[in-house]
């Protein structure tokens, strides 16, 4: 079936959407693509957009909640970007159209709970419909995911392996995601999270979590309840011949020094118990309402390191794969890329289906455009 555009982007008002919408626009030519920019409201739309030249980009209505809208919009598109969070109250009814219109979705979102749900739900579907679902196609989860793949397929699968990874980072946060962070964190709290439990072989390494000072990378280390172990865990478990037979992840923050550690977990510790209180949620939308986010200039002095040590043996491999600003400028990058990659495999008709991992799903396609677009992967073999 014939498609208007190649790819949509939805969302394109939001903070982070505008960076993607930008960078569509400055590749929409290399890449040979029609383009369309959707948003619920056409006078924001041309507002928000104003300072991105829109020649032979078009601009669609669509409100998620309007079910012949999103219909329409979709049945056009042959990949859909959904960037408009909180995903856990506006993603399913993006997804189930998309399978009905037989339309390859991705998104940015870092909700554990969504993606857990997503994966439960939808697999199956997409899978018998030839559609192509990717969750997670920003800082949440393609540097864990890329760099445990690119680390696992050096060493080898005869033998467990543990594969660690490491989070530093200066950057700051944007009003919707520290909401959407503050409703994950109310969610925990009401135990109302969709939960998947990966499947595991059970000569899978059980190393511990805990907050350690790590002489490799020689800074401490803070365990991170976030969406990438679970992202990575089901790369593993759907890639058996290149993550090995009994492979176990960790993911760590990294803080220089203790008091920096503490600083780090008391914010989060408070944040954990104040957000089962509808005041506090309250107060955060309004101090921090969604759409604001770091200047310019924050986001140009921000960057992002993650390290994959992994070891299978008296074998050990480190892949660091680093960039700018990890949440806004280099999201958008790796979004976009992830959405041209997966085009050209729809292209070549060599495309994954069901609801898979980046990784998964685009590989070592979208390891070589992020490398080609400036995100540093570099790897040591000892």
């Amino acid at each position: 079936m014939d498609k208007k555009y190649d790819i949509v982007l939805l969302g394109a008002t939001g903070f982070t959407g505008k960076l993607i919408a930008e960078y569509l626009q400055r590749h929409q030519k290399e890449e040979n693509i029609s383009l369309a920019f959707a948003g619920r409201n056409a006078q924001k739309l041309q507002q928000d957009l104003s300072g991105i030249p829109l020649e032979g980009i078009s601009i669609e209505i669509c409100d998620i909640q309007n079910t012949e809208q999103l219909a329409l919009l979709i049945q056009n598109s042959k990949i859909l970007m959904n960037a408009v969070g909180p995903f856990s109250y506006t993603g399913r009814q993006v997804i189930e159209a998309c399978i009905q219109n037989k339309t390859h979705y991705l998104d940015i979102t870092g909700e554990p709970s969504f993606v857990s749900d997503v994966y439960v739900r939808y697999h199956e579907d997409a899978a018998e419909s030839g559609v192509c679902i990717i969750n997670c196609c920003g800082f949440d989860s393609i540097p864990a995911d890329l760099t445990t793949w690119l680390t696992a397929k050096q060493l080898p699968h005869d033998q467990p392996m543990i594969l660690d990874g490491f989070v530093r980072t200066n950057a700051q946060f944007s009003g919707g995601t520290l909401n959407t962070a503050i409703e994950m964190l109310y969610r925990e709290s009401k135990k109302t999270s969709a939960k998947f439990r990966v499947p595991r072989h059970p000569d899978t390494p059980k190393p511990k979590m805990r907050i350690h000072y790590n002489a490799d990378i020689k800074a401490w280390a803070i365990p991170m309840p976030v969406v990438d172990p679970h992202i990575v865990k089901r790369s593993i478990y759907k890639m058996p011949l290149e993550f090995g037979y009994a492979t176990a992840y960790r993911q760590f923050f990294v803080r220089s020094s203790f008091w920096k550690m503490v600083k780090t977990i008391l914010p989060v510790l408070t944040a954990l118990f104040l957000a089962r209180f509808s005041w506090f949620r309250k107060y955060m939308k309004q101090k921090f309402p969604p759409g604001t986010g770091p200047s310019e200039a924050q986001r140009a002095a921000s960057k992002f390191e993650f390290v994959c040590i992994g070891t299978s043996g008296n074998q050990k491999v480190t892949t660091t794969l680093s960039g700018g600003d990890p949440g806004y400028n280099e999201t958008a990058k790796m979004f976009s890329q992830a959405a041209f990659a997966l085009l050209s495999k729809v292209r070549n008709g060599n495309n994954r289906t069901g609801v898979c991992t980046p990784s998964e799903a685009l590989g070592q396609e979208l390891a070589d455009r992020l490398i080609k677009e400036g995100i540093s992967i570099i790897q040591e073999k000892k």
